[in-house]
Order: structure tokens, then C-alpha cells, then sequence
């Protein structure tokens, strides 16, 4: 696991960048067992997908995909894959983390009502 995918930057918005502690999370491989949770920096085909899904999905604003949950005994979630992603119109260089939940089937919540972390490292 030497190499990370941290998406090239012409698909990512100008002005967005990744938390520092993400990026050094990243290229140190710190963290090992977040079971259900696992991160998606090493493996680029996974990034590409749901982050190609997430534009497809949210037309008003950028999600970017750095983890997820993927538990397919189904005691987490019933199975569903649950993705963690930076905001990618915040543009601080520390973005709020939302949450996208495959198994969600209401109505996609305003982003003044959505669950959100304030930002990585919290």
C-alpha cells in the first residue's frame, strides 16, 4: 500500500484542498482499524466511482469521497455503503465532512438540516 490516490486536481474543484491531517494520515497509513470504515485514498477505481456518483447525485454541491462503510453482514447499516466526504465548495482547507447513505431512501435533506462533522479531525 506505498501508493495513494488523492484524485488528480483537474476533476476537483480550484480552490478545494485536503486537511493536512488527512493528507499525513494518508501517506503515513496511521490508521489501520476503523472497521466498518476504510479509507479510500488507496484505491483509485473505488475514489473515481463514488466520487462520480456523488456528482451525479448532488448537483449543488461537491462531495468528495475519502471513506467508507461497508459492512455486508448487514449489522452495520443492513448492508448499505455509507460514504464520508469532504465539502468540496468549502474551501478553507479544512471542509465540514457530510455523509452520503446508500440506504437513505427519503428525500436528500437541505444542507442546513444535514448531519454533518465540523471537519477531519473531529
Amino acid at each position: 500500500m506505498n501508493n495513494i490516490f488523492l484524485y488528480d486536481q483537474p476533476i476537483l474543484p480550484k480552490e478545494f484542498s485536503f486537511p493536512k491531517n488527512y493528507i499525513e494520515t494518508a501517506k503515513s497509513h496511521s490508521i489501520t482499524n476503523l472497521s466498518p470504515w476504510e479509507f479510500l485514498y488507496s484505491d483509485m477505481a473505488r475514489s473515481l466511482y463514488y466520487y462520480g456518483s456523488m456528482l451525479t447525485t448532488y448537483h449543488d454541491r461537491y462531495l468528495i469521497p475519502f471513506a467508507m462503510a461497508n459492512d455486508l453482514s448487514g449489522l452495520f447499516n443492513d448492508g448499505y455503503v455509507i460514504l464520508a466526504c469532504f465539502d468540496g465548495n468549502d474551501y478553507s482547507g479544512d471542509p465540514k465532512v457530510y455523509f452520503h447513505d446508500y440506504g437513505y431512501s427519503g428525500t436528500i435533506p437541505n444542507w442546513e438540516n444535514r448531519y454533518f462533522l465540523k471537519n477531519f479531525d473531529e
